[in-house]
């Protein structure tokens, strides 16, 4: 979701540096916070508090949850080619899903406001019931609600928590390098610059096992 299919890295910060600053504390730079995601919201908020040593941590959490889900979409946007990428691997027959370490009501409300829910079979939010990424289980929850099988699945993700989930779960993996994070040991089967890449991958894929069939 954040830094894959979405650049929210501006209202994440915002919203960070509004908690901080309930607190009496002074504002960090927007790239500061950018390293901060991909783990959940609430390793954000204490990398966001550290230099805050006794910070009451679920105060800090319950602030920053306020502050993010009252302005999810400011200026939170797609990355460019997102929708002309999602409606193609739509049409070629994929069933799409989302498993993001984001709250999923706010993952819903974000994707129905950007025009982007209608593309999505399965949608795994933090709250969803499953072990964060980078465990596995939301991935092989989403291979029952779609019928897909995981060698011939995608986890495509900017962080590293994507990368060992898919690569759990048996997924083939690419890694957006657009977007926050980076890989871990374990590396991604491919890297894609920008979504397109990310389309062209996917379905260049497809047509080459079609080939081999």
């Amino acid at each position: 979701m954040d830094g894959t299919l979405i650049d929210s890295a501006a209202d994440i910060g915002a919203a960070a540096n509004r908690m901080r600053a309930s607190f009496g504390l002074k504002p960090l730079p927007r790239g500061s916070v950018v390293r901060m995601v991909g783990n959940g919201a609430r390793v954000l908020v204490a990398r966001a508090t550290a230099d805050a040593p006794g910070l009451d941590q679920d105060e800090a959490f319950r602030r920053y949850r306020h502050e993010y889900d009252t302005h999810l979409v400011m200026e939170t946007r797609l990355y460019p080619g997102v929708l002309e990428g999602l409606e193609a691997l739509k049409a070629a027959g994929f069933r799409l899903a989302v498993f993001t370490n984001k709250p999923h009501g706010s993952t819903l409300h974000i994707l129905k406001e950007l025009g982007a829910d209608s593309f999505f079979s399965a949608v795994v939010g933090a709250d969803s019931g499953f072990p964060l990424k980078p465990a596995p289980d939301a991935l092989f929850h989403i291979l029952k609600e779609t019928g897909a099988e995981a060698p011939v699945s995608w986890m495509v993700g900017d962080n590293w928590t994507d990368i060992d989930s898919g690569h759990a779960a048996g997924f083939r993996t690419i890694h957006c390098s657009y977007g926050y994070g980076a890989p871990d040991a374990i590396p991604p089967d491919a890297v894609c610059t920008d979504f397109d890449a990310v389309k062209g991958l996917i379905l260049d894929a497809k047509l080459n096992a079609n080939k081999e069939k």
